[in-house]
């Protein structure tokens, strides 16, 4: 079996302490553009990585196993579940935001080839249309059984072939294998639908409520109009957009309230509310009580 890396790899995030990560370089084995090849698995939850990129280099990672994940990719949520492949382009600053527990990836860099370079065999016209299509690849798409089982094949001869030639042809056949599966999944070529766009908009709310979202920022990151975005939120949830936003804060405050001895005012500061009072208001039209009585008949019932 490949040992973990000490530092062979340069760009490689932080990983938490309890995780398993195996890397290997396949450019040792004649793929020099895939230095990276790499599984893991997340037995605790922790905190996600760092902000980064990786110069010159595609990031493709597959979920097997993970809930609750989503990736920050050039300041936008993309959710990452079982069967999802994330694309990182090699100007794209990207983070996982944590990891839950239970989380295993496959993953590997593929490094683009320099004009008139040729990979795996390919004629250097077909390794261009290769690495155009790999640089056309959405950031996220579901990407099916077939692919986990493409990553495990590589996996399969790594470990198990030895022979110099057998193992190369090997490889060679299991990588463009892989990236031909990537670039022809009929999800990757179909555009983000509203409603996908819409779900990592509303991850993003739930995760940061307290963060200013004017409509003037989720149209941004949206790309949608503001009567658009109105339309869709209405049809989703039934509340406008701000409506969203304050039952986001909301449900944060109750789990601040029920969780520690925070003052009422620090939570409706700490979650956006222009004022104590406002966010008391709120909370009693929502719940018939106000945040300290909540607090009171919740502990009181445990």
């Amino acid at each position: 079996m490949p040992q973990k890396p000490k530092q062979p790899f340069e760009s490689l995030p932080k990983y938490p302490v309890d995780s398993e990560v195996t890397v290997v370089d396949l450019t040792k084995d004649g793929m020099p553009y895939i230095p990276v090849l790499g599984d893991t698995h997340y037995s605790r939850p922790g905190d996600g990585t760092a902000p980064h990129v990786h110069p010159g280099m595609i990031e493709i990672l597959y979920c097997r196993r993970g809930e609750e994940l989503s990736f920050d990719s050039a300041g936008k949520v993309v959710p990452f579940s079982v069967g999802d492949v994330f694309v990182a382009q090699p100007e794209t600053p990207h983070f996982l935001r944590k990891y839950p527990k239970n989380l295993s990836m496959h993953w590997l860099w593929f490094r683009i080839p320099r004009a008139g370079a040729s990979f795996a065999g390919l004629s250097p016209a077909e390794t261009r249309w290769l690495t155009g299509r790999l640089r056309a690849l959405p950031t996220r798409f579901p990407g099916g059984v077939e692919i986990g089982r493409a990553f495990r094949r590589l996996w399969q001869i790594y470990d198990t072939q030895h022979e110099r030639t057998s193992r190369r042809l090997l490889l060679r056949e299991a990588v463009l294998h892989l990236l031909t599966l990537l670039i022809d999944s009929p999800s990757a070529n179909r555009p983000a639908k509203d409603d996908d766009v819409l779900d990592a908009l509303m991850a993003e709310m739930r995760n940061e409520p307290a963060r200013d979202w004017t409509i003037d920022e989720m149209t941004r990151r949206s790309a949608m109009s503001a009567p658009k975005l109105n339309h869709l939120f209405k049809r989703k949830t039934g509340i406008p957009p701000h409506a969203f936003l304050v039952s986001c804060r909301m449900a944060a405050a109750k789990e601040q309230l029920a969780s520690s001895d925070a003052r009422v005012s620090d939570i409706a500061q700490r979650l956006g509310f222009p004022s104590a009072q406002h966010f008391a208001t709120q909370f009693k039209r929502e719940t018939g009580m106000t945040p300290r009585e909540w607090r009171t008949h919740r502990n009181g019932t445990r």
